[in-house]
């Protein structure tokens, strides 16, 4: 539905819809005889520039023939001569075209009874029986307060059909309008009947009620439509925010993990090519020379062998060559090889690669999380006499001491529970707390109104609280006194909380290496937030909870 500043669609039609009756209205004066008071016929004009109809100023001079002079009925002014009339062609053909496109107006319509000339009347009074101009109607109106309608196009209208008598009654059983007739011996004898202008004043202010509550309903529709239509501007142009901001983050995350992949990707090679460039000048050059001197040495034996040189031959120290051929233990062998030449350093490699994710999801996660990062902070005044709440208000156990604090409405009475101080009613927040790896803790948030005392007043017992609940090793999630196990193990002691009120999201997050930001999702909460939410804990059996800065 469109609501414009101004009128309404029906009014803007209504309001066309005059201005062109106005319009046409000022067109027929314009276009009309003042003689016969009937749209131009052939008009001519005399040289006063008045224009007739041709065969009524011919009419009119014939009644001055043998006065001495002739006159301009409209002006007055005098012709000694019988003027000469000519042919207004344009007014011709201006009138001839707004007949063929106002056939309506041919009709023939009610005129003044007062007025000398046909003049068309303004309103017929029923009480009088008379219909009159705009000038005779003032008249009539400072006499008397009579029912005036719109000139009917015919008297007919306004007239009992069957006793041909002016309609001056209206039966208020059968809701017509009837004669004097009617009410004396017609079909109406003895009916609860009322004069047309009391039943008239009574109609119209009935209308007027009905049209001043519709008019209530239009402006109510207007500013219903008004406000969904600012909403779902500002929707749009919150989604045409995100989307470019969305946009823009994954461009930038494509290139720093391009970045990435090419600095990891480098440092392979770089690795690479260290051990491939030992491989080539160090140990295949020790393995040449080894090859050579033990190729030499055999060519010496084969030679005395071949010779059969007996003096030779047992004058040869086998000393030598079992040196030679021992140099392969003195080098180490195939696996001293391999320790000359070296391994990949795989774990600089995945120190690089981890490193560089870790700082592109704490990029990722400050652009995600953030409307603003307050500060946790402990309401003492709400925390039950057997929690210690610590100095800074940023730690909370579970304790066998009573503390003996003032009994007030704010403080939990039934469980070891305490809100924060912070509350949060609009945009998108994230903390990590760290748990306690022994004992029962509950993390969540409530509404200020969650009950103080009773079975009931438990985070996650109630409708007004949300909260992830660790009983023994296991996670649990609880809201409205229905909990769910999330089959899920304690395997860190550091808990992530994100909110974002608007879209009714709550959500818990296990970080699983803190370091690298390794998040393991546990639940998701969807809600209509009513109220202010604040963070909530509960510790028991020695459990404690720390909100970390």
């Amino acid at each position: 539905m469109g609501v414009s500043s101004g009128c309404a669609p029906s009014q803007l039609q209504y309001t066309a819809i005059s201005s062109h009756r106005m319009a046409s209205a000022e067109l027929v004066n314009e276009l009309t005889c003042s003689i016969c008071l009937s749209l131009y016929t052939d008009p001519v004009s005399l040289r006063c520039g008045h224009v007739f109809c041709r065969s009524c100023i011919v009419q009119v001079l014939d009644t001055q023939d043998g006065s001495g002079g002739y006159s301009c009925p409209d002006c007055r002014e005098n012709f000694p001569e019988r003027p000469t009339l000519e042919k207004n062609r344009k007014l011709d053909n201006i009138a001839k075209l707004f007949i063929s496109t106002h056939p309506e107006e041919e009709e023939v319509k009610i005129c003044c009874a007062y007025c000398e000339f046909r003049v068309p009347a303004a309103k017929t009074c029923l009480e009088c029986e008379t219909s009159f101009c705009t000038t005779h109607l003032r008249n009539h109106n400072k006499l008397v307060d009579h029912v005036l309608i719109e000139p009917p196009t015919s008297m007919e209208n306004v007239t009992c059909s069957i006793h041909k008598k002016t309609m001056k009654y209206f039966c208020t059983e059968h809701g017509v309008c009837v004669c004097v007739s009617c009410l004396a011996f017609g079909e109406h004898q003895g009916h609860q009947i009322e004069e047309i202008t009391t039943a008239f004043k009574r109609k119209e202010e009935t209308l007027r009620r009905l049209m001043d509550k519709m008019t209530s309903q239009r402006m109510e529709t207007e500013k219903v439509a008004s406000k969904l239509k600012e909403h779902s501007e500002q929707v749009q142009a919150q989604s045409d925010v995100l989307t470019k901001k969305v946009t823009g983050q994954f461009k930038d995350l494509k290139e720093e993990l391009e970045m990435l992949e090419k600095q990891v990707l480098s440092e392979i090679s770089r690795q690479a090519d260290q051990i491939l460039a030992k491989c080539s000048s160090v140990v295949l050059q020790r393995l040449e020379a080894e090859w050579e001197e033990l190729t030499l040495n055999i060519y010496q034996i084969q030679d005395m062998i071949n010779k059969e040189d007996v003096i030779s031959i047992l004058q040869a120290k086998e000393s030598h060559y079992n040196n030679v051929c021992d140099k392969d233990k003195t080098s180490g062998g195939d696996e001293k090889l391999v320790n000359v030449m070296g391994d990949l350093n795989k774990g600089l490699i995945s120190e690089t690669l981890h490193k560089g994710m870790a700082e592109i999801v704490s990029g990722l996660k400050t652009c995600m999380y953030l409307s603003r990062v307050l500060p946790i902070i402990m309401d003492v005044n709400t925390a039950h006499n057997k929690m210690e709440i610590s100095d800074d208000l940023k730690t909370v156990l579970d304790s066998d001491v009573h503390h003996s604090r003032p009994e007030l409405p704010s403080r939990f009475i039934v469980y070891n529970q305490v809100l924060s101080t912070n509350s949060f009613t609009f945009g998108q927040h994230y903390w990590e707390v760290e748990t306690s790896v022994q004992g029962i803790w509950d993390i969540g948030m409530a509404y200020p109104s969650i009950e103080r005392d009773g079975k009931h007043s438990g985070i996650g017992d109630n409708k007004k609280s949300w909260c992830l609940r660790k009983y023994t090793t296991k996670y649990m999630s609880a809201h409205n006194s229905k909990a769910q196990s999330l089959l899920f193990e304690q395997c860190s002691q550091l808990i992530g909380i994100y909110l974002n009120y608007e879209a009714g999201l709550l959500t818990f997050y296990e970080l699983c290496d803190r370091e690298r930001h390794l998040f393991r999702h546990l639940c998701t909460f969807r809600a209509d937030f009513q109220e202010a939410l604040h963070m909530a804990f509960y510790v028991d059996d020695g459990a404690w909870i720390k909100v970390l800065p």
